[in-house]
């Protein structure tokens, strides 16, 4: 009889814990709060949740995530993509949807790498500048020129590292670059503009675009060394002459101006102090002692193309379809390694950063930036409170230019890549959001994800599971 009534009182004992675990989520973790290689989740499914005393996210809410994304792929803003959010260094929420493109072949996996575009600003560029800053190596008063003698004798002679953080070195938004290689008179009168000429080139209506000789070859060699894709390799001379197009770009006042050739500045600069190819820099650093297998620069040189989503279905300037090679064509053009773009990963590599930011600069119980680095470079905001030192802001102040959802509170700090990912970090609750997708594909001229506000819409979830 005694036996009897154990076996109900326990049975009965089991079904309050299940019922609680119905109500609040959090998912399994390690002991020293990373993402573990074992935690990944299969296409379209979560983590296994458990209940806890302190858990604050409601998982009715976390699942809204879900049909967000689904109208999304339904409406083609996307073929498919990652999300992940931590909270408290545990990943509450992690799952993949849809396929690599829309003919749905190949699913998306947590081992799919995307192509970062300027979220590499913040996820490459910005942590070695930041690790040159803990170094004592530089200091953000110092002249870009100090370190870039073709600025030297210029109008951008004065310009600070400051000034290119929080965009306000009066230089212009890009350059086109691909100018140096196209024989001018080979350009259809009715592209304006760099962006029409990239449309168009994307679209299919400028095709018969020819390369000056001396700058492109089919094959590489010691004159001709910078890939850009497959059989595209430019003279080892573009560099040179892509700077030059900065030194000579026409400079406006030092006013707020989001510009990639601030970063492409950076990244010159991170070089010339470490004496090394900024990815070499990164990887010795940051992605290595941190077993970031899934970041890098140039994938094709240690992944498989098949586990990279792919960005363009087809771009002429580049002979066919974009997969492992950056999106990007400034980027591109300077070899795929980029102050502006070029880094590809998974989230859970790039939730890992960024929860090292959020621990300020330690994970694993190992330091890879100073506490004061990191508060100074999360928490400085620009006067006009749009930008902080590299990182892009929560603007709550003013929603309509807020890159960030309508709850996301002011210390926000984070960035967005164009073709279609972002990563937000919430200080206030500990919070690590992450959205990869590949929006650009198979033709990145119309950007449905934005319109739609899918990555917006998706953190607002976040902050709506905790009230």
């Amino acid at each position: 009889m005694k036996k009897r009534i154990f076996i109900l009182l326990l049975f009965l004992f089991c079904l309050i814990l299940m019922n609680q675990s119905g109500n609040n989520i959090y998912a399994r973790t390690t002991a020293n709060n990373s993402l573990s290689k074992t935690d990944r989740s299969d296409n379209n499914s979560s983590l296994t949740y458990y209940s806890s005393d302190n858990v604050v996210m409601k998982s009715a809410y976390l699942n809204r995530i879900d049909s967000i994304v689904k109208n999304g792929i339904k409406d083609r803003a996307l073929p498919g993509c990652q999300v992940l959010v931590m909270k408290d260094g545990k990943p509450v929420y992690n799952k993949c949807f849809g396929y690599y493109t829309y003919k749905e072949e190949k699913k998306v996996t947590p081992s799919t790498m995307y192509d970062l575009a300027s979220l590499s600003k913040t996820t490459g560029t910005l942590l070695a500048i930041m690790k040159l800053y803990d170094n004592g190596e530089l200091k953000l008063t110092d002249n870009a020129s100090r370190y870039l003698t073709f600025l030297r004798g210029t109008d951008k002679e004065n310009i600070t590292i400051r000034d290119l953080l929080f965009h306000e070195s009066g230089l212009p938004a890009g350059l086109p670059f691909y100018k140096l290689i196209i024989e001018r008179n080979n350009l259809p009168s009715f592209l304006a503009s760099t962006q029409d000429t990239i449309n168009a080139v994307h679209k299919g209506i400028c095709t018969a675009l020819k390369y000056k000789e001396n700058w492109v070859s089919k094959v590489p060699s010691d004159e001709f060394s910078i890939q850009v894709s497959n059989n595209f390799y430019l003279s080892n001379s573009f560099h040179s002459a892509a700077m030059k197009m900065i030194a000579d770009a026409p400079l406006k006042s030092k006013t707020y101006c989001y510009s990639d050739l601030n970063f492409i500045l950076l990244k010159e600069i991170a070089e010339t102090i470490s004496g090394v190819s900024m990815d070499v820099f990164l990887a010795r650093e940051f992605y290595t002692p941190m077993k970031l297998n899934d970041m890098t620069y140039l994938p094709l040189r240690t992944h498989e193309k098949e586990n990279i989503a792919p960005t363009l279905e087809s771009d002429y300037l580049r002979n066919g379809e974009i997969q492992g090679y950056v999106n990007d064509l400034s980027a591109a053009l300077l070899g795929g390694v980029s102050g502006n773009a070029g880094l590809f990963a998974t989230a859970q590599d790039v939730a890992t950063v960024y929860q090292m930011l959020l621990n300020n600069g330690e994970i694993d119980g190992k330091r890879y930036l100073s506490a004061e680095t990191c508060r100074l470079f999360t928490t400085t905001t620009s006067a006009n409170g749009r930008r902080g030192l590299g990182y892009d802001k929560s603007f709550p102040s003013n929603p309509r230019h807020s890159p960030c959802c309508i709850s996301a509170p002011a210390a926000v700090y984070g960035h967005t890549g164009y073709t279609g990912t972002c990563c937000w970090v919430d200080p206030v609750n500990k919070l690590v959001y992450v959205f990869l997708s590949n929006r650009t594909y198979p033709f990145d001229s119309e950007n449905k994800l934005t319109r739609m506000g899918i990555r917006s819409k998706i953190q607002e979830v976040i902050y709506q599971s905790m009230k």
